[in-house]
């Protein structure tokens, strides 16, 4: 779900400008365009955490609406089921990025839609992967029931059904659930994502239905202790996930860890937070929520630490990036769904 993007070669840019213009020439039978638009989700995939969002959600929005155009289409009962699956899998991948570029609504909706479709298509790895979606972008937000009930239909037998462990351990830590029983729920999912087969481990980030990394669930542990209060199940989290996550994920994390520090190391949660801004100048709505949440925390102090004002100023010149201005613009089909 986090992200800060890198600039892509020039190679990179070309291709997904292309896909985002719809270039791809379509292949002569439903079978064959399933293939294609899946093949294109993969390499999308492959550097979703080093791709700008600029590139990223036109990409991902031209390969979603081939997608649904080829649900138009007639075809045989199997290719629509392997349809269902991959137009879940654009959706929520799409949805991820859509919700990092500030549109909720939106994400929300695909989101949703996604989901559907996974259900539809008979597959338990791509529904699975599109709860995981909707229960992470529910726990940015806030909304511990809502990210709880999304994650509690995930087969956990899945590798995406095991990430959706971390993020009921993250709705448990939102809903105020005691902070050795939210410890209790991280420590189960972090087992399991290590007793997956190393080859479905993955990667932090890349949204696979078929992968969960064990670094992307300490990270989710990391941030449940932090939310629960528990600042020393968070450094230990930390340190597992730290280490190995990219700088989107690494950024969120010190955020997190600056509120939890808020009452017991005023000094640690400045410096934390000046890291997460350093690691990640650009705005992106995963990061904005813990840092909208720090500077709720530091308000108590801010007309008696200099440095909190200092801070608070800091984040709002952050929020004032140029990347800004294009997430909080209204999406051309905000009514998709």
């Amino acid at each position: 779900m986090p992200v800060f993007r890198q600039p892509l070669s020039r190679r990179q840019t070309l291709t997904l400008a292309t896909l985002a213009a719809g270039g791809v020439l379509m292949s002569p039978t439903m079978a064959d365009d399933i293939v294609a638009i899946d093949q294109e989700l993969t390499d999308l995939r492959a550097s979703y955490e080093l791709t700008p969002l600029a590139v990223t959600v036109p990409a991902l929005k031209g390969l979603h609406e081939r997608a649904l155009f080829l649900g138009h289409r007639r075809g045989h009962p199997a290719h629509r089921s392997a349809l269902n699956a991959v137009t879940s899998r654009v959706g929520a991948l799409r949805a991820d990025a859509l919700y990092n570029a500030g549109e909720v609504s939106l994400a929300r909706r695909i989101s949703g839609h996604a989901a559907s479709l996974g259900k539809l298509s008979g597959d338990p790895h791509t529904y699975a992967n599109a709860r995981r979606t909707q229960a992470a972008i529910e726990v940015y937000e806030g909304r511990p029931a809502f990210a709880m009930a999304y994650a509690n239909q995930a087969d956990e037998r899945t590798p995406a059904g095991i990430a959706c462990m971390a993020s009921r351990a993250r709705g448990a830590a939102l809903a105020g659930v005691a902070a050795d029983d939210v410890y209790r729920l991280a420590d189960q999912a972090l087992n399991a994502a290590y007793g997956l087969p190393g080859n479905v481990h993955g990667v932090p980030g890349d949204e696979d239905p078929r992968t969960c990394s064990p670094v992307e669930v300490a990270y989710s542990a990391t941030l449940a202790s932090a939310v629960a209060g528990d600042l020393f199940r968070a450094d230990g989290f930390a340190d597992l996930a730290l280490p190995h996550l990219p700088a989107g994920f690494r950024s969120v994390v010190l955020a997190h860890l600056a509120v939890a520090s808020v009452p017991v190391d005023l000094d640690r949660s400045i410096a934390e937070a000046r890291k997460s801004l350093v690691i990640s100048p650009t705005p992106f709505r995963s990061l904005s929520v813990p840092l909208a949440n720090l500077v709720k925390a530091l308000r108590p102090y801010r007309h008696s630490v200099p440095d909190v004002m200092v801070l608070a100023r800091e984040i709002d010149e952050w929020h004032g990036a140029p990347a800004t201005a294009q997430a909080a613009a209204p999406h051309p089909d905000a009514d998709f769904v």
